[in-house]
């Protein structure tokens, strides 16, 4: 009985999550594009260009971490594809097979469609060419936001799970 309570209030608390993220994207988006009006296309859900960007994205909860992390990882150090899957691991993110490296590669044209990140082919060393992604000020600022939401959320988990641990 308690797992399946558990269950449902994690559901109810990535919705008021993805809610409140979504407030957060149109802020940004507002202070780096100027944008004060119509539809954001970094606010998932509202109005045919946010269900677009959601679409291509995956939809669900998920689609924000893995955006969040992968700003990060190129803050970190600038990277190619592979390298930042590989990098993926360490949030316990794992891959199997071309078809989930997919996901990855549609966030990063998203990232780089909206001016967070930007790419360049590195020619050097042995191998084919490969597209080297490095953040830009503006994903910095958008990696901020999404850190202190982040924080913002961790704060509301660690108080539900906290009571949820009170209960006998």
């Amino acid at each position: 009985m308690q797992e399946g309570l558990a269950e449902a209030w994690e559901e109810v608390l990535v919705e008021v999550w993805v809610e409140v993220w979504e407030e957060v994207r149109v802020e940004v988006w507002e202070e780096v594009d100027g944008n004060t009006g119509g539809v954001s296309v970094l606010n998932p859900g509202r109005g045919r260009q946010g269900r677009k960007w959601q679409e291509r994205i995956g939809g669900g909860a998920n689609w924000w971490l893995m955006e969040g992390i992968l700003l990060l990882l190129i803050a970190e150090k600038p990277s190619h594809g592979y390298e930042l899957m590989h990098r993926l691991t360490d949030f316990g993110m794992h891959f199997q097979g071309v078809g989930q490296m997919g996901n990855v590669y549609r966030i990063l044209s998203e990232l780089e469609m909206l001016g967070f990140i930007r790419s360049s082919w590195n020619t050097f060393g042995v191998g084919p060419a490969r597209k080297v992604y490095e953040i830009t000020p503006e994903g910095k600022l958008h990696l901020k936001q999404i850190s202190q939401s982040a924080a913002t959320f961790k704060s509301t988990l660690d108080k539900f799970t906290k009571r949820c641990d009170e209960i006998e």
